[in-house]
């Protein structure tokens, strides 16, 4: 019977929280103008960067603002240009005030003018960071209202924010730099469960869920990772150092109450332990002393002062 003798070394408690994948960064695109949709140049699935032309829009009524707001500036300055000719020739025929209320006029349409420039320019839709579109809601000719109608939704899924929500009574144990593992089931069996640290918590709890959220930034650069996956997630959320430890392989357990087979003269020595953390691989089992043997019965049932023979 094979048999182990404990060691020392670190292990973690463990809890098994599900959590859910969330793209970096995520906004969806509304129309700053009412105008008809003139262009698209992207569609669901496409990778757009940052600044890239997505649609462009038709608004006639700015447009036709536009060519009223420059005649505006052009007689405005006009006016001005002849009133300070006018008062230079002749101060006293023109007076101060008839200039100072040309000049505020000139500014009033040149604001008018820059106004309008402005807002033409929200007719062309820009991504605002690197991404996919995920969503399209429009066509080419359909009309949009300003402030209301959604275009499109861009994603950044280079990095996935994996979201956990903590209970409550693990939330003050769960802190930035806490060791995660994730295993998302949509990869597939074989697939090796994702490591990484606490980024960030919420501090917070909600409380409808009574769940607090805690982040784990994952690099996703083949974009295997999709938002919206569900991940089950285990946290350590508290660590033994120098701890003594076996493999679970070893520990017997009957009910709750925990137990090994010590190799003692040839004997098995049923023995009860208290247990420490459990990592699912090594068990804490703080009364045994590094020169204990200790059976590892695996499909063998043990009785206390049987006989064995060891291997190693």
């Amino acid at each position: 019977m094979p048999v182990v003798q404990p060691s020392t070394g670190l292990i973690h408690r463990w809890v098994s929280l599900p959590g859910s994948l969330a793209p970096w960064q995520r906004a969806v695109l509304h129309a700053k103008v009412t105008g008809f949709v003139a262009t698209i140049t992207v569609d669901k699935g496409s990778m757009v960067k940052k600044g890239q032309v997505l649609a462009t829009l038709e608004v006639p009524e700015l447009v036709a603002d536009l060519a009223k707001n420059e005649a505006e500036v052009v007689a405005g300055e006009i006016e001005v240009k002849r009133l300070h000719e006018a008062r230079t020739k002749s101060p006293d025929l023109v007076l101060p005030q008839s200039v100072d209320d040309a000049e505020a006029r000139l500014a009033v349409a040149k604001a008018g003018k820059d106004r309008t420039e402005t807002l033409l320019k929200f007719a062309t839709i820009q991504a605002p960071f690197d991404g996919v579109i995920t969503m399209r809601e429009v066509d080419v000719g359909a009309l949009v209202t300003a402030n209301t109608s959604a275009l499109f939704e861009v994603q950044d899924a280079s990095t996935i924010r994996l979201q956990i929500p903590v209970t409550e009574m693990e939330a003050g144990l769960v802190l930035p730099g806490k060791l995660v593992k994730a295993q998302v089931d949509a990869l597939g069996a074989g697939a090796v469960p994702m490591e990484g640290q606490i980024s960030r918590i919420g501090y917070a709890l909600d409380p409808v869920t009574r769940t607090m959220l805690a982040e784990v930034d994952l690099k996703n650069a083949d974009l295997k990772l999709r938002p919206g996956m569900y991940a089950m997630s285990k946290i350590a959320v508290e660590s033994h150092e120098g701890a003594t430890v076996i493999p679970v392989a070893a520990l017997v357990m009957e009910k709750t109450n925990g137990f090994v087979f010590k190799h003692v003269e040839g004997k098995a020595v049923k023995t009860a332990v208290k247990l420490g953390f459990n990592d699912g691989t090594q068990v804490e089992v703080p009364e045994l002393k590094a020169g204990d043997v200790i059976l590892v019965p695996g499909t063998v049932v043990l009785t206390d002062g049987q006989a064995v023979e060891v291997r190693k």
